[in-house]
């Protein structure tokens, strides 16, 4: 286990090399009311160089909205990554209902890229969608990796995007789990409804992991 834990900081260590050291957000970067350009110009991160295009970017697909293009680092032959533009904070445990539809639609690019860049392993479901959890991810911007084929992983691989586990988490039991929050919100308690809930926590008060909850 000990050396499991030295491989993760070692790997941690060595992507935030390659992107740059990245400042710390734990707060917005701008007002809900700020335009997406505004946004983007005040983004801090790697993430925001390459949405301004002062560095370089490998586009996998890009819309209005959200922008794909391939990790630096080959995870499989097919390693890209997803991102709203607009800044969303690298939390998978900690998005609110309102962020439902941005998890979504990541959902809907990655299977876009994913079938049009490896359409064999998008035929046979040999694809993987998962976030890292923090403080096991490099960037503080929200990103999903969409990865294939999953069965060419070499074992260190298949290890860092094993989910769910402590430090990643597919991005269909992030949305499962958005769902549940909004039923339960549409059954009574519509004074929440406009609140970002914080990390989900257990009967006893303790952080919980998403996808650690029995259905």
């Amino acid at each position: 286990m000990l050396v499991v834990s030295r491989r993760i900081v070692s790997t941690m260590m060595l992507s935030m090399r390659w992107f740059g050291s990245e400042p710390d957000v734990s707060e917005p970067l701008s007002s809900s009311s700020s335009s997406l350009a505004e946004d983007i110009a005040s983004n801090p991160t790697i993430f925001g160089r390459l949405l301004r295009r002062e560095a370089p970017v490998r586009v996998l697909y890009e819309d209005d909205e959200f922008l794909s293009f391939r990790n630096i680092k080959p995870y499989a032959p097919l390693a890209g990554l997803v991102i709203p533009k607009r800044f969303v904070l690298q939390d998978p445990d900690g998005l609110g209902v309102d962020d439902l539809a941005t998890v979504e639609r990541m959902r809907e690019v990655a299977i876009v890229v994913a079938k049009q860049q490896q359409p064999e392993a998008f035929a046979a479901g040999d694809v993987r969608l998962c976030f890292h959890r923090p403080p096991f991810s490099s960037v503080a911007h929200l990103h999903l990796h969409v990865l294939a084929p999953a069965s060419a992983f070499p074992a260190w691989t298949t290890l860092v995007f094993f989910a769910p586990t402590p430090w990643a988490i597919d991005v269909d039991d992030v949305i499962a789990h958005l769902r549940r929050r909004r039923q339960q919100l549409g059954a009574g308690d519509e004074g929440d409804r406009t609140k970002t809930p914080g990390r989900p926590t257990n009967n006893r008060g303790k952080p919980r992991l998403l996808g650690s909850e029995k259905e």
